[in-house]
């Protein structure tokens, strides 16, 4: 008998416990309501989901409503307010359901109503002072009941996507690509009310078809691992979440009375029930969303508002804390929380009630120590001679005596300064970097550690330095190259650090700034002539290397375009050039004596000189050997000093 009355006893704590004779009532630091707001017609109600995000420092709420997206900064949560709003892509009396997950400092979010909306992908790196909307498009969905992204794949899954899910990959954090949709010809899949991913490895809520858990591996070809409709209490499969260690997925069925179960996953191809939790406050309770931190799994209860269990040991969970949001009556439908998230960096829990806004609570975990050191800004790209400076937020979590800051190895050659070091926990500490060698835009690391003895961590920035890039090496055409294409073609060699390239084209050298006849700017090394240049005339050209930091321009070539067949003009009269092609002689005549000796030369279409003659003044004609010559295209050259003309023959 002695052996058996601390099992009785122990029996009867476990009941107490499970109905919460012995929890704790959380403690409510601040609430954020806005009335303005229109309620909905169906439940009238103003709020739906909310998301908890750490980011440079502060902490927010972010809580969906039938207006749009609200972002509570929630960093001092005594005292919180709406420091951002962004509207939703459909809202109004109609607009119930909302969702939103965060990837790498994008929001990422849907609505589950209204022929105007769409997948909404808001960009909050620069809060605390901005933030802006970066995407809203409705090329892969209109509406969606919810959504999940796999952080460790960089894939966003859809779901209850107008009766589909669909997978995107968010690599590229502002273009989603669309992976899969399904059910498809070769996979079925029923409508997914919500999900939890991790590693490609999806817990499907399916609503009336159970619990589906899926292997996204190749999201072409999924693989189904198991189904689950046979359980405690089943209904509506609404939600669910995995715990830390990734051993028990935690499953709520939206139905009124249900309890929720804690499944055992160490074997995906068989989820097996181990435990339930009840809260037992009245028959008709009714689970809404949970997520798990820690040794916790914090829940939001429609009616009852925050429900915190102790699921250290998963086989007996035990109530610890509560607090009710709603006021009101309870009776079997839907009002009072919505979401839960608990997951700030102080630990803080945040509760969207449908009527009452946003609740803040006091962590009850004691949150993580914040050991981490955030820069306002984590990319440079500047030019040599520039100076770096960001600010540096100290993680709450170091010893009140100090943290060391300092250049972890590898960095970026250069100065560092901080602006107090030792730096305090929680405080704000700028940073000078100065005195860069060129790293030609190629960005390069600067790592700053923390330590303060016992705890440490590190960031890192990148940083880009570019100089004034060189002069690039011109290598067609040829310099004094002849018998060009009116359209001519331009090339040269890549110059160190240049980005983009001009070119430019004048008709006179020593006035070739006001004489351009023509300019393009290009990305490539190479550029052909688009408006043709003039027959026969001498042309100078140069090329100039750019990026963000200056320009360098290089040498000025000359070349001559081709002449018209027979037919120029040179020192006031006109000149003939036949036969064109030739086979023994090419003669030039003059339709009047030439007032001065002119200068022939042929060339080959490369610049090789074969041989020169004088058209001497005042004679008419000259004859130009050319039958020693292979059969091929030449250049007669015809020079009197200014004045050039240059025919393109053909020998035979």
């Amino acid at each position: 008998m002695k052996k058996a009355i601390p099992l009785i006893c122990f029996a009867i704590l476990s009941i107490s416990t499970s109905f919460g004779q012995l929890a704790t009532q959380a403690t409510m630091l601040d609430n954020w309501h806005d009335d303005s707001i229109v309620p909905t017609s169906f439940y009238n109600n103003r709020y739906n989901e909310c998301w908890g995000v750490g980011i440079n420092g502060h902490e927010y709420g972010i809580l969906g409503s039938t207006a749009g997206l609200h972002f509570i900064d929630v960093t001092n949560p005594s005292d919180v307010f709406e420091a951002f709003r962004v509207a939703g892509a459909s809202s109004g009396a109609n607009l119930v359901h909302r969702d939103m997950k965060d990837y790498h400092g994008y929001l990422y979010c849907v609505a589950d109503e209204g022929s105007s909306a769409k997948l909404q992908i808001i960009d909050m790196t620069d809060l605390p002072n901005s933030v802006n909307q970066v995407y809203s498009s409705n090329e892969f969905v209109v509406t969606a009941h919810d959504l999940y992204i796999d952080t460790s794949q960089a894939k966003l899954y859809l779901l209850g996507a107008g009766g589909q899910t669909k997978v995107l990959d968010i690599s590229n954090p502002v273009q989603p690509v669309l992976l899969a949709s399904y059910p498809n010809a070769n996979y079925y899949m029923p409508y997914t009310h919500d999900g939890f991913i991790k590693d490609n490895i999806g817990f499907f809520n399916c609503g009336g078809s159970g619990l589906w858990i899926i292997d996204f591996t190749v999201p072409t070809a999924p693989v189904t691992l198991s189904t689950l409709t046979a359980y405690t209490d089943a209904g509506y499969n609404h939600s669910g979440w995995m715990t830390p260690d990734g051993n028990y997925y935690i499953l709520c069925d939206e139905t009124h009375g249900a309890k929720v179960k804690i499944l055992d996953i160490t074997d995906l191809s068989a989820p097996l029930e181990v435990a339930t939790i009840e809260p037992g406050i009245w028959a008709s309770e009714i689970p809404h969303n949970v997520i798990t931190r820690g040794n916790f799994a914090y829940f939001s209860y429609y009616y009852d508002g925050l429900e915190v269990w102790d699921i250290s040991n998963p086989l007996n969970p035990q109530r610890a804390y509560y607090y009710d949001t709603y006021p009101g009556t309870n009776v079997a439908s839907y009002a009072g929380a919505w979401g839960v998230n608990p997951n700030l960096p102080s630990g803080n829990i945040l509760i969207s009630d449908m009527q009452g806004g946003l609740f803040v609570f006091a962590a009850v975990d004691g949150g993580t120590p914040n050991f981490n050191i955030f820069p306002s800004q984590n990319e440079f790209n500047i030019c040599l001679g520039e100076t770096v400076t960001f600010n540096l937020i100290i993680g709450n979590g170091f010893s009140t005596d100090g943290v060391n800051l300092s250049v972890g190895s590898g960095s970026i050659p250069a100065d560092v300064q901080f602006s107090q070091n030792p730096a305090m926990p929680g405080t704000t500490v700028q940073v000078t970097v100065s005195n860069f060698a060129s790293t030609q835009g190629v960005a390069e690391n600067l790592v700053i550690e923390a330590n303060d003895g016992t705890d440490g961590s590190s960031t890192s920035v990148d940083i880009a330095v570019s100089g004034v890039p060189v002069a690039a090496m011109q290598t067609l055409p040829a310099e004094n190259a002849m018998g060009v294409s009116v359209n001519a073609s331009f090339e040269w060699q890549a110059a160190a650090e240049a980005t983009s390239y001009k070119l430019q084209v004048a008709d006179d050298l020593a006035a070739f700034d006001s004489h351009i006849v023509y300019s393009a700017n290009t990305a490539a090394t190479n550029f052909t002539l688009s408006n043709s240049l003039s027959v026969g005339k001498n042309y100078y050209w140069r090329v100039s290397s750019k990026n963000d930091c200056g320009q360098t321009a290089s040498a000025i070539r000359t070349f001559t375009t081709e002449g018209v067949n027979a037919v120029g003009s040179l020192e006031g009269v006109q000149l003939a050039v036949f036969p064109n092609p030739a086979h023994n002689f090419v003669t030039i005549t003059s339709s009047a004596p030439m007032p001065k000796s002119v200068s022939v030369a042929l060339v080959t279409t490369t610049g090789q000189l074969l041989l020169e003659r004088e058209f001497a003044a005042g004679t008419t004609n000259l004859s130009v050997p050319v039958s020693n010559y292979p059969a091929g295209v030449y250049v007669l050259k015809m020079n009197a000093g200014k004045e050039v003309i240059v025919q393109k023959i053909v020998v035979e």
